[in-house]
């Protein structure tokens, strides 16, 4: 069952009034275990919805509506699915053993719910047969895997869990049931790179469209976690791999016409080399995973720029992560031009997980406050709005109240895309 934590305005659950803890046992006769069947079973268009109040009483909703139309039922979280495995590179076992920080990010999810929800990756060492049963039953397309290796052993020694192993027969029983794969691999030097990351390429890419794109990403360590083993790749490590990756991207482009391989910006970053642009990312939609997030701002920034309205005289300030400093220096410079207001960027080292961590959306917020206590005066300060979780609340447990009231007087707000906020001015 689901409870209900609350009911969207002007929904088909506010009408009838539903309350916040109500238990929604079954729609229809099928069981409501979490959001996902929830989601699911809503979607026809005559619903007879058991509920059950907190007493016990038991009472019974007929429904008639358009199909898909959502009741408007907004659920208690569901209970995580967590990961088996061991991995020595993975970014929960790096975050720092802190008293005040936010509890979620001890959390290992491996979730095929939340892979096909939002996009999570999932290694499938988790799943039972009623998952399997699940997954194809309500045909849960796309799921987003990370394979890091085909090779049984590689991904094994990676994973130091025994299911890990099963990954070829797993991707072959997600393509007999129809179930497309956006895979993943995070390169780890001297462990699955080089020839193993051609084979696992070339084993991927021999599965057509069973699995839709390939994203390689470099391994990311945390000061935290360094110490665990393993490293961060060289700069001729990275333009290796893109040199791989590139050769399939060419053979995808002649045969299916879409790039299908795509390397995170952070490997050109490492390499040396300019990030691409968003047409290097077809039409996929990757950035959440750390793909094309540069080409996506700058995408963004350049075509809303004529939204923007003069701003002589306002100053304005970017904090960003030190991988995304440049771009923002040069997006900053656009706007400062189109706009006439003065636009500076900080870049800011990230002081919670060392400065191997360089994205924007990692830095915690006491980074954040330094960085603007540092930054002189200004009348906006804008920062990446993927820093905050749901709650508006840093991984550090400070929330954006706490940051805004200590500079009072001056907008200091979250940004998508710089423009979002500035065309409101």
């Amino acid at each position: 069952m689901i409870r209900i934590a609350s009911v969207e305005p002007g929904s088909i659950a506010a009408d009838l009034e539903l309350p916040a803890g109500l238990a929604v046992l079954e729609i229809n006769g099928k069981p409501i275990r979490d959001s996902l069947d929830l989601l699911f079973h809503q979607a026809e268009p005559a619903l007879r919805v058991l509920t059950e109040q907190r007493t016990g009483e038991r009472l019974l909703f007929e429904i008639e509506k358009p199909a898909d139309e959502p009741l408007g039922i907004v659920p208690e979280p569901d209970k995580i699915r967590r990961c088996t495995n061991a991995c020595t590179f993975c970014f929960v076992k790096g975050n720092p053993k802190l008293d005040k920080l936010r509890a979620p990010l001890y959390v290992k999810d491996d979730d095929y719910r939340l892979s096909f929800l939002h996009g999570h990756y999932i290694t499938l060492t988790n799943l039972r047969p009623d998952d399997w049963d699940r997954i194809f039953e309500q045909r849960l397309s796309p799921l987003y895997v990370s394979v890091h290796s085909t090779d049984p052993a590689v991904r094994l020694g990676m994973l130091k869990n025994p299911r890990s192993a099963n990954i070829q027969p797993d991707l072959d029983r997600l393509a007999e049931g129809r179930i497309v794969v956006h895979a993943q691999v995070v390169l780890c030097p001297e462990v699955n790179d080089g020839e193993h990351l051609t084979r696992t390429i070339d084993d991927l890419y021999r599965r057509g469209n069973a699995i839709r794109s390939l994203s390689v990403v470099p391994v990311g360590l945390t000061s935290w976690n360094a110490a665990l083993g393993g490293r961060t790749l060289e700069p001729g490590e990275c333009r290796a791999a893109l040199d791989v990756i590139d050769a399939i991207r060419k053979r995808a482009l002649a045969e299916r016409g879409q790039g299908w391989c795509y390397a995170a910006d952070e490997m050109y970053l490492q390499a040396g080399l300019e990030p691409p642009g968003a047409a290097y990312f077809d039409d996929h939609e990757l950035e959440s995973n750390g793909v094309g997030a540069i080409s996506t701002l700058t995408d963004r920034v350049t075509g809303q720029l004529g939204a923007l309205r003069p701003l002589e005289g306002r100053r304005v300030v970017a904090v960003t992560g030190a991988s995304m400093g440049p771009t923002m220096t040069r997006l900053a410079g656009r706007i400062a031009r189109r706009t006439g207001a003065e636009v500076s960027t900080v870049a800011v080292e990230n002081t919670l997980y060392g400065p191997m961590v360089t994205t924007a959306g990692l830095l915690p917020g006491a980074d954040h406050r330094s960085a603007l206590l540092d930054a002189g005066d200004f009348d906006v300060a804008l920062f990446s709005a993927q820093a905050l979780n749901d709650g508006d609340v840093f991984l550090d447990d400070l929330s954006l109240s706490e940051l805004q009231a200590g500079f009072p007087g001056r907008r200091v707000e979250p940004s998508h895309d710089l423009v979002d906020v500035l065309s409101r001015l």
